[in-house]
């Protein structure tokens, strides 16, 4: 964030200063509408449209203020569900490679038949360096593609087909649980217009009850000293 963007934003999120923004257009307002140039009551009417507008884009200021706290407070959480689901996938390799590439090694010295068990573990050992590769990315939680698991299938007479389902859920996991992540990230990510609506928003709001107590005092000053009033009974 820009510098005099923190600034602002800075003075508008202290309460001393919002005040005194209000206090500084409810006496310019009194001065300008009610002593220097009255208004009608048909502008003072059309004067409720105004306030409300403010009312209403400051409301918008305070929904994105809002979206913003509400991404921090889920950010810790939806970073971690995304890490340990990867932790899932890397332990699944992890896992049947130190059996796989244990039990090539004993079939190596009974030589019977270790061929088969020691490209399934080559091939394991290549897929958790590609994962440890995927951590080091700027992208901290890189996008699993099914390239990933290309020639698993050839050795389902070692890892059955329900063991390899088990990977392929745990990879669509992961996928889902960084994609929510990767919202929630983008969602801590203010635009120009949503700084600017948070900078705004306070005194916006200030401005609209400025004008509302103008008018409120317009419409006093209006009324018929008449009104309320009972006329006296002859005797």
């Amino acid at each position: 964030m820009n510098g005099w963007i923190s600034d602002i934003l800075a003075l508008a999120s202290n309460t001393g200063w919002v005040i005194g923004i209000f206090i500084f257009f409810t006496i310019l307002l009194h001065i300008l509408f009610i002593i220097w140039f009255p208004l009608s009551p048909r502008i003072w009417k059309m004067a409720d449209y105004l306030w409300l507008s403010l009312v209403f884009l400051s409301l918008l200021g305070l929904v994105g203020e809002a979206k913003q706290f509400r991404a921090e407070t889920a950010h810790n959480e939806k970073e971690w569900d995304a890490t340990q689901s990867l932790n899932d996938v890397r332990n699944w390799f992890s896992n049947y490679q130190i059996f796989i590439c244990e039990e090539a090694k004993n079939r190596k010295n009974r030589k019977t038949g270790a061929t088969e068990y020691y490209e399934l573990c080559q091939w394991l050992e290549g897929r958790i360096n590609d994962l440890n590769l995927m951590r080091k990315d700027p992208d901290r939680h890189p996008e699993l593609a099914p390239s990933l698991i290309r020639g698993l299938a050839r050795y389902t007479t070692i890892i059955p087909q329900p063991e390899q389902e088990i990977l392929i859920s745990r990879m669509a996991k992961y996928n889902e649980k960084r994609a929510l992540n990767l919202a929630n990230i983008k969602a801590l990510q203010r635009s120009g217009i949503q700084q600017l609506m948070v900078i705004i928003a306070p005194v916006m709001f200030a401005l609209a009850l400025a004008i509302r107590f103008t008018k409120v005092t317009a419409e006093y000053r209006q009324l018929d000293p008449t009104d309320g009033k009972t006329e006296k009974k002859k005797p």
